[in-house]
């Protein structure tokens, strides 16, 4: 799948190009109306498009009645693309509140529209009911973990090289982009379609009132663990445990399922594969 991105935030189109990278889907990027008419449409399957886009007519044929002063340029866009294209898929961005002739035309046309404040998520949502096989191919999985370096290596070698996934986010990889920690995690976080947290038993610690030491998880595992059931919600299955060694799970999430990888990743693969499965990601 190939995607033209038209946006004139210079910062957003970024970040939109980058998440469809993340998808698995080439993208060209432009940020004005008159340089996305000189691009040939028929080499696109889907093409995301901000509304509200500057209009130079002179450059860009389309006249600023038409482009309703560059509030509607996103929608002219939208038809000349479809003249030169009529199998291309169209998703409408914008900030703020859809016009009823956006809305009009995008019903009418088989069209779809995201706002910018949903988050790339729901970008990604809308563009896996576009091609969904293409989409499931692509996958993004997210691995919290701690000190256990054989476990990470293992988890990240059987989901690339027996499932066929692509490389999983290891947040310590990827790179800080002048970002805070939790910034550059949060951006990682976004647009990730399930999660493996790997509970290994890497500190100790204990109540004040007892001397008996607990193996526990790294405070950043819990952290980050329950970050992201906040963010893809506990019952979605997306959020898959894998636990090593009895380590003390917070009592506020003691009875959830989790997979025991006492015995290794690979011994522990099948009911990987089963969770995967059960997503579809598979």
């Amino acid at each position: 799948m190939k995607a033209l991105v038209v946006e004139d935030d210079s910062f957003y189109l970024r970040r939109v190009c980058e998440a469809l990278s993340d998808f698995g889907i080439e993208s060209v990027g432009v940020g004005s109306l008159h340089e996305a008419i000189l691009q040939p449409f028929k080499e696109f399957d889907v093409i995301v498009v901000d509304v509200m886009l500057p209009n130079d007519p002179e450059k860009s044929g389309i006249s600023n009645e038409a482009a309703r002063g560059g509030f509607l340029s996103g929608l002219c866009l939208a038809r000349v693309a479809r003249a030169k294209n009529n199998a291309c898929k169209i998703v409408f961005l914008t900030g703020g509140e859809f016009s009823g002739t956006v809305k009009e035309w995008a019903a009418a046309n088989g069209c779809s529209y995201v706002s910018k404040d949903d988050g790339y998520h729901e970008l990604k949502s809308m563009l896996h009911a576009i091609a969904p096989e293409r989409m499931k191919r692509h996958s993004s999985v997210f691995i919290v973990h701690g000190h256990d370096e054989r476990a990470l290596l293992e988890l990240k070698n059987f989901l690339q090289n027996v499932l066929g996934l692509p490389e999983p986010i290891v947040l310590r990889e990827k790179p800080n982009g002048g970002r805070a920690i939790i910034e550059k995690f949060e951006d990682y976080a976004e647009s990730v379609d399930v999660v493996f947290v790997l509970l290994t038993p890497d500190d100790a610690g204990r109540k004040i009132t007892t001397d008996e030491d607990r193996r526990r998880a790294r405070q950043n595992v819990i952290f980050e663990f329950g970050f992201f059931f906040g963010r893809i919600g506990r019952d979605t299955g997306k959020v898959i445990v894998l636990s090593k060694g009895g380590v003390e799970l917070p009592s506020d999430i003691q009875g959830i399922a989790w997979i025991s990888i006492d015995g290794g990743i690979n011994a522990a693969g099948e009911e990987i594969r089963r969770e995967m499965k059960a997503l579809d990601i598979l």
